[in-house]
């Protein structure tokens, strides 16, 4: 479901793919890819919506528009970017990141 990856610029992040953690979407995936990192029961995530407007994620990431969309921003200790139809890929913005959630 989650798989860690190695790129240039993140040679920490993790991987998911939006079809498996959550095809209803792009939000909701985010949001159970992070619960899962951090083992974190979901309900004791920040909102989702503190962050960013989960409809205009979700509208912009639905797959029926642009491909080439990628949406990127902060949360929980992450920095999270989406793909369109894609990909959600959570690079941790400090060591603590995996295992735990900010407080």
């Amino acid at each position: 479901m989650i798989n860690q990856r190695a790129w240039a610029d993140s040679p920490h992040a993790y991987e998911a793919d939006l079809e498996s953690v959550a095809p209803e979407s792009a939000s909701v995936a985010v949001y159970r890819a992070v619960a899962a990192l951090t083992d974190t029961e979901p309900e004791s995530l920040d909102p989702l919506g503190r962050t960013v407007d989960t409809d205009a994620l979700d509208a912009l990431l639905d797959g029926s528009g642009d491909s080439d969309c990628r949406v990127s921003f902060r949360y929980q200790g992450f920095l999270v970017e989406v793909a369109a139809g894609d990909s959600v890929r959570l690079t941790p913005l400090s060591e603590g990141a995996i295992g735990e959630a900010d407080p």
